[in-house]
């Protein structure tokens, strides 16, 4: 059973709330498209560490939305490390970061994650090609975080 609540993400109740806000965003992606959010303290992810060398020593939350049915849900899952996670997108949020999204959850949560990345408290991580995420329909998330990942050409 997943839990409802996290101590690192809260209620989990409000991050449903808030996908359903941006459900336009998410209403082209391909069923089992997946987010995950982890903390970066907790997770060991730190800049200018080369990932290949982090070993967890043990799980942590994840933070997890994934397309299911047509849209996007949130859950608690348990991160492993680099290696082992089942996203395409990973944030990796610093405890800064991690405050300020959890109170804007009711606001304008996706310009709070575009300045976070851009401020460097919040890291980005791509496990999909360029071509995987278009097929998957990531364009619109990422434009909506000013990430020009897909580029305007076709």
């Amino acid at each position: 059973m997943l839990a409802t609540t996290d101590q690192t993400f809260g209620e989990l109740a409000l991050w449903q709330s808030m996908l359903e806000r941006y459900s336009e965003l998410f209403v082209e992606m391909q069923s089992g498209s997946r987010i995950g959010i982890v903390s970066r303290e907790a997770s060991g992810i730190l800049p200018g560490k080369h990932l290949e060398g982090l070993q967890m020593a043990m799980e942590v939350p994840m933070l997890a939305w994934q397309v299911t049915n047509g849209s996007m849900a949130a859950r608690i899952e348990r991160f492993a490390g680099m290696s082992s996670t089942r996203v395409d997108l990973l944030l990796v949020a610093d405890a800064d970061a991690m405050a300020t999204m959890l109170d804007r959850l009711s606001g304008d949560m996706l310009t709070a994650i575009k300045r976070l990345i851009r401020r460097g408290s919040m890291m980005f991580f791509v496990f999909r090609t360029k071509a995987e995420l278009q097929d998957a329909g990531y364009e619109d998330f990422l434009d909506s975080l000013g990430l020009a990942f897909l580029g305007a050409c076709r």
